[in-house]
């Protein structure tokens, strides 16, 4: 597999693979200055992944037809497991209900359906990377027992409910919950519970964190449940003295 051209230690850029990013000229003008050198893959045999991915900021796979879905999941996986860096971003080209929560679930930290129109995709593709949500560097410390959210700048107050979903989004794989899960983890009977109380639960939640640290770390996951942004959040280790 031959990139466009070689990695060098010193520079960071964008890794994309994909057939219709061949023609990296759409690519190159939506990431600069984002990204300096950008680097084009083919997607077969993508497992064989040989690039040092620590001199990247971002790897983009692209998912064309069905027929690439289950490479690039395992493609995901293994990159998860390795604990890369970059951020990894899944544009998916065809319709697909269910295709964008298995890439979540594998490890994905952002996934958008993208066209065929090339201008399109490039739009879409350049609101995701101008957001401040796409590659966060705010970091926040959850106390369960004190129940709040901080770090050096901010601490948030929480409610005992709000703590308990923020508990089961960052143990839950792939960062993301069914709203049935979501519901359960904050007491509410799945059974019974009314979807409108959970939707304003986790919206009040979302906004208060918002206002205090400038990113959504909560998104919605179309006819799934919720998701939350990789790394952003952490446990405040608890240690008992016997």
């Amino acid at each position: 597999m031959n990139t466009e051209s070689k990695i060098e230690n010193n520079q960071r850029g964008i890794l994309a693979i994909g057939r219709t990013w061949r023609t990296s000229e759409k690519l190159r003008q939506l990431f600069i200055p984002h990204f300096t050198p950008v680097y084009i893959l083919d997607h077969p045999t993508p497992l064989e992944l040989d690039i040092d991915t620590q001199t990247l900021d971002a790897i983009l796979i692209e998912i064309e037809s069905p027929s690439t879905l289950d490479d690039s999941l395992e493609l995901i996986k293994k990159l998860r497991a390795a604990h890369v860096k970059p951020t990894i971003v899944v544009a998916i080209n065809y319709r697909s209900p269910h295709a964008k929560i298995e890439c979540y679930l594998a490890g994905a930290d952002h996934c958008i359906n993208v066209p065929n129109d090339q201008d399109e995709k490039t739009r879409l593709m350049s609101t995701l990377f101008t957001s401040t949500d796409w590659k966060p560097t705010t970091t926040l410390t959850l106390d369960q027992t004190c129940l709040h959210l901080y770090n050096n700048e901010h601490k948030i107050d929480l409610a005992y409910q709000e703590m308990k979903a923020l508990d089961a989004l960052i143990n839950a794989e792939g960062h993301i919950l069914h709203h049935d899960c979501m519901a359960e983890s904050m007491g509410l009977n799945i059974k019974l519970y009314d979807p409108r109380v959970l939707e304003k639960s986790i919206s009040r939640l979302r906004n208060k964190v918002k206002k205090n640290v400038g990113i959504n770390i909560i998104h919605s996951v179309r006819g799934y449940g919720y998701r939350l942004l990789r790394g952003v959040v952490s446990v405040k280790q608890t240690h008992f003295h016997s």
